[in-house]
């Protein structure tokens, strides 16, 4: 890899790396795997040969290629066969915020609405955009984000003192 190329690699990292990592992890709800995904991501990256039209579209072809790699082992003999040994899935902090309390709430989701609850309100993309990414229909993705919406607040009732 010239030096040109590797300094475009690395910025692509350093922009979408962590990104896609969160995606990684809530499908798998595994830090080691979800950083096994990462790397398989961007060495998918770095083998691909054609270019892409903007950084918005290298965006949602990293975030298909991670949503695709996850269902991949999601779907492997091995990965249902294992257990895991470590119970926690996020870092955990001496302080327990309302963004821990939210991330373990979305964590619980069904893996569809995970992921369109990431793609809008963390990723900021919009219905139209996380239709083209996943392949869904419009119709489809605001049906799982109203259904997701309505799961997270029974989840978190009671977790906070302002109305959700």
């Amino acid at each position: 890899m010239d030096n040109q190329l590797q300094m475009e690699f690395e910025r692509v990292l350093r922009l979408y790396g962590d990104n896609i990592y969160h995606i990684a992890l809530l499908h798998t709800k595994n830090n080691m795997d979800a950083q096994d995904i990462v790397q398989e991501v961007f060495l998918k990256y770095a083998e691909r040969q054609e270019a892409f039209e903007s950084d918005e579209h290298r965006k949602a072809w990293l975030i298909r290629v991670t949503i695709n790699m996850c269902t991949n082992l999601l779907k492997s003999s091995w990965f249902r066969k294992t257990t895991e040994l470590n119970e926690e899935i996020l870092p955990t902090t001496d302080i327990e915020s309302e963004q821990n309390v939210v991330a373990d709430a979305v964590m619980k989701l069904p893996e569809k609405y995970r992921d369109v609850i990431h793609l809008f309100y963390f990723e900021g993309y919009s219905v139209k955009e996380i239709s083209d990414i996943t392949g869904q229909k419009v119709n489809a993705v605001k049906t799982q984000l109203s259904r997701a919406r309505n799961q997270l607040k029974n989840i978190l009732k009671g977790e906070f003192e302002y109305e959700i």
